[in-house]
């Protein structure tokens, strides 16, 4: 559902049934994408609301998006995952400075 709304709907994502989704439970992050097992993790520990779940959700999907794309520096917060975040800051009022 999420890869259908804006940015997402506009990149290059995978077909839903080939990326999995975890919860786990570790403190010290709010989720994280394993790119070999194409697996988007949320911390049940880190997360504790909706907002904040979609919101790690949607910063998870931007590094999924740019290892489908072949970006190598996929997993880092540089100039190319920050313009994808910028546009969905904005379409749903999310801190653009939160990371």
């Amino acid at each position: 559902m999420a890869c259908q709304m804006a940015p997402f709907n506009t990149l290059p994502m995978p077909k839903s049934h080939k990326v999995k989704f975890k919860v786990i439970k570790n403190p010290d992050i709010y989720g994280c994408f394993d790119e070999e097992e194409m697996e988007i993790q949320i911390s049940s520990n880190a997360c504790g609301h909706f907002t904040t779940i979609f919101q790690t959700l949607l910063h998870e999907m931007v590094h999924l998006a740019l290892y489908v794309r072949g970006d190598n520096d996929f997993h880092e917060h540089g100039s190319k995952f920050l313009r994808i975040k910028a546009v969905y800051s904005e379409l749903y009022n999310f801190d653009p400075k939160a990371i």
